[in-house]
């Protein structure tokens, strides 16, 4: 498996599974959305900071994404673990970054059926908690 890989499940796949590691290593999968603007993916903490999930990558610990549908994690998150997975770092994006218009875009396109959710994604806080999805 590659980087590229992950970049091709991350824009083909509605919800991925990412995958981070508890403060004793156990890894759990959190199921997100992620988009991808010009072969770069996007993350984006709808939660905001309190988001467990983003408390953890802020930590530093690792960070893999499961090669599979994602949704598996919403019904059983021990299957999606057991899910081929690929290493990724990642890197804050400022809120003012130019790119937040982009991927607000791709946030509408591909999830246009649940505006509310993608307003949510949009929120000063979410956007705020922006990671691009980087090769280890």
């Amino acid at each position: 498996m590659a980087f590229d890989d992950v970049v091709r499940v991350l824009d083909e796949t509605r919800v991925v599974a990412v995958i981070t590691r508890r403060a004793d290593g156990t890894r759990v999968a959190t199921p997100i959305w992620a988009v991808v603007v010009d072969g770069v993916p996007y993350l984006r903490s709808a939660y905001g900071p309190s988001s467990w999930w983003y408390r953890h990558v802020l930590a530093g610990r690792e960070v893999e994404f499961a090669l599979g549908d994602g949704r598996i994690a919403e019904r059983d998150r021990q299957a999606a673990l057991d899910l081929p997975a690929e290493p990724v770092a990642v890197e804050s994006v400022a809120a003012d970054d130019p790119v937040q218009r982009d991927i607000d875009r791709a946030l509408e396109a591909k999830y246009a059926a649940e505006p509310e959710s993608v307003a949510a994604m949009k929120s000063p806080e979410a956007v705020g908690c922006t990671l691009r999805v980087v090769a280890p």
